[in-house]
C-alpha cells in the first residue's frame, strides 16, 4: 500500500549514504492517491551543481523504480532557504 510514510521511508534509504556529501537533508512527501502523483521536496544543506545532480539522479532511479505505480514531481532546494518546518511541509 503506498502512503506518505513508506514513500518517506524509501526516500530516505536512498538519500542517506548521501549524507557525508551533501550534509543535512530534509525530505517532504504529498501523495494524492486519485491522480496518483507523489509530490517530492528535498532540501540539501550542500547546495551546488554536482551536489544537486546527485540528488537528482537518486530521485530519478526513484522514479524509474515506479514508473507502473505513480507519477513524480520533485523539487530541489538549499536547506538554509528554508525557514521553519512549517515552510518545508508546504
Amino acid at each position: 500500500m503506498i502512503g506518505v510514510e513508506t514513500l518517506q521511508f524509501e526516500l530516505h534509504g536512498r538519500l542517506d549514504d548521501l549524507l557525508p556529501t551533501v550534509g543535512k537533508t530534509h525530505v517532504s512527501v504529498r501523495w494524492e492517491p486519485i491522480a496518483r502523483i507523489v509530490r517530492v521536496g528535498v532540501s540539501i544543506d550542500e547546495y551546488d551543481w554536482d551536489h544537486r545532480m546527485t540528488v537528482l539522479e537518486r530521485l530519478l532511479a526513484f522514479e524509474a523504480a515506479h514508473r507502473d505505480e505513480f507519477a513524480l514531481e520533485f523539487d530541489i532546494l538549499p536547506l538554509m532557504a528554508i525557514e521553519d518546518d512549517s515552510f518545508v511541509q508546504v
